[in-house]
Parts: structure tokens; C-alpha cells; sequence
């Protein structure tokens, strides 16, 4: 997961105001694409009944794009939040996965 994304959302937090309902909706489209590529790169192998909690965010962030993106300032702000911490944990996560265990 890029780490692009993680600034593109706290850029998008800095101009929120600015922001055209279509910018929100191209985020919240990019937050799913990222969903969508870390359930298949990094879950992938793990059982479907493991990953419910991704695949059941998934299907509702697709099913409400549009009513994100038309969410007034302060509710929309605290969706970009709660993608931003998520965001950083899978990251972290993945990010852990793929580091060398090293036992001395």
C-alpha cells in the first residue's frame, strides 16, 4: 500500500473545504481501490471467514460512494480520519509481514 495515499488523505483533510464532490468521491474511490488490492495481495491466502471484516467494508464503502462524497465538512473529515488510521495499520501490518525475521 502506498504511502502516497496516506498524504493524499491528509491533503485532502488540509482542503477540505475546497474540495469538489467529485474530488471527495475520486478519494474515497482511490481508499477503495487500496481495499480492494490488500485483500487480494496480502489476504489473498487467508480463509474467507478471516477477512469478512474487509470484505463486508468493502462492499459498503462501494455501495456508498456518492453519499460519502456529499458529506457535509465535519462528517466527511472524520470518514478520511477513521481511512487514514486504517490505512497506516494495514500498512504497518503489511509492513511487518514482509520484514526478515532475523534470531540470533
Amino acid at each position: 500500500m502506498a504511502t502516497t495515499l496516506l498524504t493524499e488523505i491528509q491533503q485532502a483533510q488540509a482542503r477540505l473545504r475546497s474540495l469538489s464532490r467529485a474530488e471527495r468521491g475520486a478519494l474515497i474511490v482511490r481508499i477503495l481501490h487500496e481495499l480492494k488490492t490488500h485483500r487480494k495481495e496480502v489476504l489473498g491466502n487467508v480463509p474467507a471467514d478471516r477477512c469478512v471484516w474487509i470484505d463486508t467494508l468493502i462492499a459498503s464503502v462501494s455501495s456508498t460512494i456518492s453519499e460519502i462524497a456529499g458529506m457535509q465538512d465535519a462528517e466527511f473529515n472524520r470518514v478520511l480520519n477513521e481511512f487514514e488510521k486504517l490505512m497506516a495499520t494495514l500498512q504497518g501490518i503489511s509492513h511487518a509481514r514482509n520484514v526478515p525475521k532475523t534470531f540470533h
